[in-house]
Order: C-alpha cells, then structure tokens, then sequence
C-alpha cells in the first residue's frame, strides 16, 4: 500500500527548512507515476531527495514525481512501506538496493565510519 498522498513534480521540492525541517518517508516515481524508490529522512525529506538527485544514477534518470508522509519514526515507516511493496509486488521498487532490516551492526557502521 503506497503513502496516501499525490504526486508532485520534483520541481515542486521546497527549499531548506533549517528548523521546520520535514521528517518522513517519501517515495519516487517516473514520468509515468510508477514507484520506483521508498527513503526516508529523518531531518528533511527534501534535502535527502536533492542527495539521491545528486548522486544515485537509477533515481536521477528516472525520477519525476514525489510524495511524502510525516512521520516521527521515518525508519519504521520507510520498512514498513517497503515491505506492503515487496508482498505486493514480489520484488523491491527498481531503485532500491536493500531492506533496511538486512543490514547488521557490523555493515551499518563500516559504512558510516568509511570502513570495509
């Protein structure tokens, strides 16, 4: 089950909050609304989308539209999202690399600290 929100064009993204950031999770889609990314931000979603825009070459090519949804505990809604998809659909959306759950303790800080 997506998040209940509409679609809008990425040229809709607001600037920097500062302080009235927006947590959530969010999702991407295509030019034609097709899902293809599930992230979350725990500081300000749109920010994290400009980093993907930036750096990630599956979302930059393919991504036009975003929604968003509020929320407190941004990981927990993003693996819950991610699951209902993967029930749903088989698979993860096109862009997704791995559930946040597959990750131990061990991969989770090699990739903060710049480690192996």
């Amino acid at each position: 089950m997506p998040l209940v929100a509409r679609w809008r064009p990425l040229r809709t993204l607001p600037t920097r909050r500062g302080r009235d950031a927006m947590p959530g999770a969010y999702e991407l889609a295509d030019g034609e609304k097709r899902l293809i990314y599930i992230g979350q931000s725990t500081k300000d979603v749109p920010n994290r989308i400009r980093q993907h825009l930036g750096r990630s070459t599956c979302i930059r090519e393919r991504a036009r539209y975003w929604r968003y949804l509020y929320s407190k505990v941004p990981q927990a809604e993003e693996a819950l999202q991610l699951e209902r998809h993967l029930k749903h659909h088989g698979k993860l959306p096109l862009c997704n690399r791995a559930r946040p759950g597959s990750r131990g303790g061990r991969r989770r800080y090699a990739e903060r600290s710049g480690g192996t």
